[in-house]
């Protein structure tokens, strides 16, 4: 017959092992669950880069339109005086204006691509935290299940040394 300690150690050793089990599983479910999150915020970053480009080439658009109607008031304003603007200082106004807004609009296509490379990197950046929670999710199962296992077996063995101890005689079979 087992005796009161023996039995305790070896239920100890269940309990253990099962609370490690349980402990494995919700800090597994929190992994996955935080891997999902990044996955939404990599879709969110996606969708915002799109939206920064798109914003990005209109302002480029809208700033070629305000040189090119700069560009006509300009014209029209020397044409109107009398001076021929396909020479001389009236053309080479004209061409700064041009190149001025060129720059203008070159600058503005510029810092919308730093932005959307700022907020693809973003979603580059949640994709790789998601794929480490996937990892975290899956080897805190591995762990809790062997460190589970270790402790039950630790306890057995402790339960059939304290067994062997007290019936030493039957090798612990207690009978």
């Amino acid at each position: 017959m087992c005796d009161l300690g023996t039995a305790l150690m070896v239920g100890g050793g269940l309990l253990s092992g099962a609370g490690q089990i349980a402990s494995a599983n919700a800090q597994s479910k929190a992994a996955r669950y935080n891997a999902e999150v990044q996955r939404q915020n990599a879709m969110l970053a996606e969708r915002q880069a799109k939206n920064v480009l798109d914003a990005g080439t209109r302002e480029e658009q809208k700033q070629k339109a305000i040189t090119q109607q700069l560009m006509a008031k300009q014209q029209a304003a020397m044409a109107a005086n009398g001076v021929d603007t396909t020479f001389g200082t009236p053309l080479d106004l004209m061409v700064d204006t041009a190149k001025q807004g060129a720059i203008d609009a070159l600058t503005i296509r510029t810092n919308a691509y730093r932005n959307y490379d700022d907020v693809r990197n973003q979603a580059v950046s949640a994709r790789n935290q998601a794929a480490l929670y996937d990892m975290e999710a899956k080897n805190s199962r591995t762990a809790g299940i062997l460190g589970a296992f270790g402790s039950m077996a630790s306890s057995f063995g402790s339960a059939y040394s304290n067994s062997v101890k007290m019936n030493p005689k039957t090798g612990g079979g207690g009978g």
